[in-house]
Protein backbone atom coordinates (compact mmCIF):
# COMPACT_ATOMS: atom_id res chain seq x y z
CA UNK A 1 0.00 0.00 0.00
CA UNK A 2 1.34 3.46 -0.84
CA UNK A 3 2.18 5.89 1.95
CA UNK A 4 -0.01 9.00 2.13
CA UNK A 5 1.75 12.28 2.85
CA UNK A 6 1.42 16.01 2.36
CA UNK A 7 4.03 18.30 0.84
CA UNK A 8 4.01 22.09 0.93
CA UNK A 9 4.26 24.30 -2.17
CA UNK A 10 4.30 27.97 -1.25
CA UNK A 11 1.34 28.29 1.15
CA UNK A 12 -0.56 25.25 -0.14
CA UNK A 13 -0.62 21.60 0.90
CA UNK A 14 -0.41 18.98 -1.87
CA UNK A 15 -1.60 15.45 -1.13
CA UNK A 16 0.74 12.67 -2.27
CA UNK A 17 0.57 8.87 -2.50
CA UNK A 18 4.01 7.26 -2.68
CA UNK A 19 5.24 3.70 -3.02
CA UNK A 20 8.89 2.67 -3.13
CA UNK A 21 10.35 5.87 -1.69
CA UNK A 22 14.12 5.89 -1.58
CA UNK A 23 14.39 3.25 -4.31
CA UNK A 24 15.31 3.92 -7.92
CA UNK A 25 14.08 6.31 -10.61
CA UNK A 26 11.26 8.59 -9.43
CA UNK A 27 8.08 8.53 -11.52
CA UNK A 28 5.52 11.27 -10.84
CA UNK A 29 1.91 10.59 -11.86
CA UNK A 30 -0.44 13.49 -12.54
CA UNK A 31 -4.14 13.03 -13.34
CA UNK A 32 -7.01 14.09 -15.57
CA UNK A 33 -9.68 16.63 -14.67
CA UNK A 34 -12.22 14.10 -13.34
CA UNK A 35 -9.59 12.02 -11.60
CA UNK A 36 -7.02 12.19 -8.79
CA UNK A 37 -4.03 10.35 -7.35
CA UNK A 38 -6.47 7.76 -6.00
CA UNK A 39 -6.82 6.24 -9.49
CA UNK A 40 -3.14 5.31 -9.61
CA UNK A 41 -3.41 3.66 -6.19
CA UNK A 42 -6.59 1.76 -7.05
CA UNK A 43 -5.20 0.56 -10.40
CA UNK A 44 -2.19 -0.87 -8.58
CA UNK A 45 0.21 1.26 -10.63
CA UNK A 46 2.15 2.65 -7.65
CA UNK A 47 2.73 -0.71 -5.98
CA UNK A 48 3.54 -2.35 -9.32
CA UNK A 49 6.31 0.18 -9.99
CA UNK A 50 7.61 -0.04 -6.41
CA UNK A 51 7.88 -3.81 -6.85
CA UNK A 52 9.94 -3.17 -10.01
CA UNK A 53 12.34 -0.92 -8.08
CA UNK A 54 10.90 2.52 -8.85
CA UNK A 55 9.91 5.42 -6.58
CA UNK A 56 6.28 5.86 -7.67
CA UNK A 57 4.57 9.11 -6.67
CA UNK A 58 1.01 10.23 -7.46
CA UNK A 59 -0.04 13.78 -6.58
CA UNK A 60 -3.37 15.54 -6.31
CA UNK A 61 -2.95 18.76 -8.28
CA UNK A 62 -4.14 21.88 -6.40
CA UNK A 63 -7.94 21.98 -6.31
CA UNK A 64 -8.33 18.25 -7.02
CA UNK A 65 -8.61 15.17 -4.83
CA UNK A 66 -7.37 16.05 -1.35
CA UNK A 67 -5.33 19.13 -2.34
CA UNK A 68 -6.89 22.57 -1.74
CA UNK A 69 -6.92 25.18 -4.48
CA UNK A 70 -3.88 27.39 -5.02
CA UNK A 71 -5.15 30.25 -7.16
CA UNK A 72 -2.03 32.34 -6.51
CA UNK A 73 0.32 29.78 -8.11
CA UNK A 74 0.70 29.97 -11.90
CA UNK A 75 -0.09 26.70 -13.66
CA UNK A 76 3.44 26.44 -15.13
CA UNK A 77 4.96 26.76 -11.64
CA UNK A 78 2.95 23.94 -10.02
CA UNK A 79 4.99 20.98 -11.30
CA UNK A 80 8.45 22.51 -10.60
CA UNK A 81 7.31 23.40 -7.06
CA UNK A 82 6.00 19.85 -6.50
CA UNK A 83 9.28 18.32 -7.75
CA UNK A 84 11.28 20.64 -5.50
CA UNK A 85 9.12 19.84 -2.46
CA UNK A 86 9.44 16.10 -3.13
CA UNK A 87 13.22 16.43 -3.33
CA UNK A 88 13.55 14.15 -6.37
CA UNK A 89 16.10 14.40 -9.18
CA UNK A 90 15.21 14.13 -12.87
CA UNK A 91 11.83 12.38 -12.50
CA UNK A 92 9.82 10.73 -15.23
CA UNK A 93 6.46 12.51 -15.60
CA UNK A 94 3.21 10.71 -16.45
CA UNK A 95 0.73 13.38 -17.57
CA UNK A 96 -2.64 12.18 -18.87
CA UNK A 97 -5.33 14.40 -20.32
CA UNK A 98 -5.68 17.84 -18.72
CA UNK A 99 -2.49 17.47 -16.66
CA UNK A 100 -0.60 17.89 -19.92
CA UNK A 101 -1.27 21.61 -19.55
CA UNK A 102 0.77 21.52 -16.32
CA UNK A 103 3.59 19.33 -17.61
CA UNK A 104 4.22 19.94 -21.32
CA UNK A 105 5.22 23.64 -21.00
CA UNK A 106 7.69 22.75 -18.21
CA UNK A 107 9.19 19.79 -20.06
CA UNK A 108 9.48 21.75 -23.31
CA UNK A 109 11.37 24.55 -21.52
CA UNK A 110 13.60 22.37 -19.30
CA UNK A 111 13.86 18.90 -20.87
CA UNK A 112 17.19 18.17 -19.17
CA UNK A 113 15.45 18.35 -15.76
CA UNK A 114 13.60 15.11 -16.57
CA UNK A 115 14.45 11.49 -17.41
CA UNK A 116 11.38 10.71 -19.51
CA UNK A 117 7.78 11.60 -20.25
CA UNK A 118 4.73 9.36 -20.55
CA UNK A 119 1.94 11.00 -22.56
CA UNK A 120 -1.44 9.22 -22.24
CA UNK A 121 -3.47 11.57 -24.47
CA UNK A 122 -2.39 14.83 -22.79
CA UNK A 123 -3.91 18.20 -23.59
CA UNK A 124 -1.61 20.98 -24.77
CA UNK A 125 0.21 19.24 -27.62
CA UNK A 126 -0.60 21.73 -30.41
CA UNK A 127 0.40 24.64 -28.11
CA UNK A 128 3.72 23.06 -27.12
CA UNK A 129 4.76 21.08 -30.20
CA UNK A 130 6.92 23.91 -31.55
CA UNK A 131 8.84 24.28 -28.28
CA UNK A 132 9.33 20.49 -28.08
CA UNK A 133 10.80 20.23 -31.59
CA UNK A 134 14.02 18.23 -31.56
CA UNK A 135 13.82 17.39 -27.85
CA UNK A 136 15.81 14.23 -27.16
CA UNK A 137 13.94 13.43 -23.92
CA UNK A 138 12.45 9.92 -24.28
CA UNK A 139 8.66 9.98 -24.70
CA UNK A 140 6.11 7.16 -24.51
CA UNK A 141 2.99 8.36 -26.34
CA UNK A 142 0.00 6.15 -25.58
CA UNK A 143 -3.49 6.66 -26.99
CA UNK A 144 -6.82 4.98 -27.55
CA UNK A 145 -7.79 4.80 -31.22
CA UNK A 146 -11.33 5.90 -30.29
CA UNK A 147 -10.47 8.79 -27.94
CA UNK A 148 -13.46 11.17 -28.08
CA UNK A 149 -11.67 13.99 -26.21
CA UNK A 150 -8.14 14.33 -27.60
CA UNK A 151 -7.88 13.19 -31.24
CA UNK A 152 -5.35 10.48 -32.13
CA UNK A 153 -3.73 12.83 -34.67
CA UNK A 154 -2.23 14.68 -31.68
CA UNK A 155 -0.19 11.55 -30.89
CA UNK A 156 1.38 11.73 -34.34
CA UNK A 157 1.92 15.50 -34.10
CA UNK A 158 3.86 14.96 -30.87
CA UNK A 159 5.79 12.01 -32.30
CA UNK A 160 6.77 14.01 -35.39
CA UNK A 161 8.58 16.75 -33.42
CA UNK A 162 10.48 14.50 -30.98
CA UNK A 163 13.87 12.85 -31.44
CA UNK A 164 13.19 9.87 -29.15
CA UNK A 165 9.58 8.75 -28.98
CA UNK A 166 7.54 5.56 -29.12
CA UNK A 167 3.83 5.61 -30.04
CA UNK A 168 1.36 2.99 -28.84
CA UNK A 169 -2.22 3.14 -30.16
CA UNK A 170 -4.57 0.88 -28.18
CA UNK A 171 -7.65 -0.39 -30.06
CA UNK A 172 -10.74 0.53 -28.08
CA UNK A 173 -8.65 2.34 -25.45
CA UNK A 174 -10.96 5.33 -25.12
CA UNK A 175 -9.60 8.47 -23.48
CA UNK A 176 -8.24 7.16 -20.13
CA UNK A 177 -6.40 4.17 -21.65
CA UNK A 178 -4.77 3.45 -18.30
CA UNK A 179 -8.23 2.76 -16.82
CA UNK A 180 -9.83 1.07 -19.84
CA UNK A 181 -6.82 -1.14 -20.63
CA UNK A 182 -4.81 -1.10 -17.42
CA UNK A 183 -2.83 -4.28 -17.94
CA UNK A 184 -1.68 -3.28 -21.43
CA UNK A 185 -0.89 0.25 -20.23
CA UNK A 186 1.17 -1.14 -17.34
CA UNK A 187 3.12 -3.42 -19.67
CA UNK A 188 4.12 -0.56 -21.99
CA UNK A 189 4.85 1.75 -19.03
CA UNK A 190 7.18 -0.72 -17.31
CA UNK A 191 8.96 -1.55 -20.57
CA UNK A 192 9.53 2.15 -21.26
CA UNK A 193 10.81 2.85 -17.72
CA UNK A 194 13.14 -0.14 -17.68
CA UNK A 195 14.75 1.04 -20.96
CA UNK A 196 15.62 4.51 -19.63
Amino acid sequence: MPDHQTIRIQETDVFVRRSGEGKGQSVIFLHGMRFSSLNWEELGTLDLLADKGFDAIAVDLPGYGQSPRADDIAIEDVLPLIIEALGVEKPVIVAPSFSGTYALPVVSEHPSDFSGFVAPAPLGIPENAGALKGTSLPFLIIWGDDDPIVPEENAHVLDSVLADSHVVILPGGGHPTYINQTETFHRHLVRFLEKL
